[in-house]
């Protein structure tokens, strides 16, 4: 047998060993896929037994809660409606209110200052009208006793007297 034989005869026995080994291999696989498919198909079995269920009753939780929900949901968006618009009545009353009452606190105040100066005038009639003539009749008597105490020689004033004037002396 020549080289090219050998040669040959080796490739081929090595091609061989690799179709075998191949085979191996792909048949190996297969095993381990069809055992993955079982444990896949036992997983998806007890899924569908443990957790339909629960799926299901959820579902049919949210089916029947889904309309008393949208109740809800519409009392409570007509509600904060009426109180959106109570609430603005209310603002609009008490911003009148606040007007009104700023408008009588101005009418009182303009009320006691109007009545304060027609007391301030009156004390300044009732002071020029009383209380001058009453002074001038004061003077006047005291100008009549001392002189008459001058003219009948009567005693004449202290020395801590003659200092003060006469209206002091008689309003002591």
């Amino acid at each position: 047998m020549e080289v090219h034989e050998w040669i040959l005869t080796i490739f081929v026995a090595v091609t061989a060993i690799a179709v075998v080994t191949q085979v191996v291999i792909l048949l190996a696989v297969s095993k381990a896929l069809v055992q993955l498919a079982h444990t896949l198909e036992r997983i998806q079995n007890s899924f569908e037994q443990d957790v339909h269920p629960v799926l299901r009753a959820f579902h049919e939780l949210v089916t029947t809660a889904s309309g008393p929900t949208r109740k809800i949901l519409t009392n409570l968006s007509e509600t904060t409606d009426i109180l959106r618009a109570r609430a603005q009545t209310a603002d609009a009353l008490a911003a009148e209110v606040i007007e009104r009452a700023r408008a009588e606190i101005v009418r009182a105040d303009q009320l006691i200052t109007g009545t304060m100066e027609m007391i301030e005038r009156a004390t300044e009639a009732i002071e020029r009208g009383v209380m001058v003539p009453v002074k001038e009749m004061t003077a006047l008597i005291a100008g009549l006793r001392q002189g008459m105490a001058f003219f009948f020689g009567r005693r004449r004033p202290s020395s801590a007297r003659e200092g003060a004037p006469v209206e002091e002396q008689l309003f002591i």
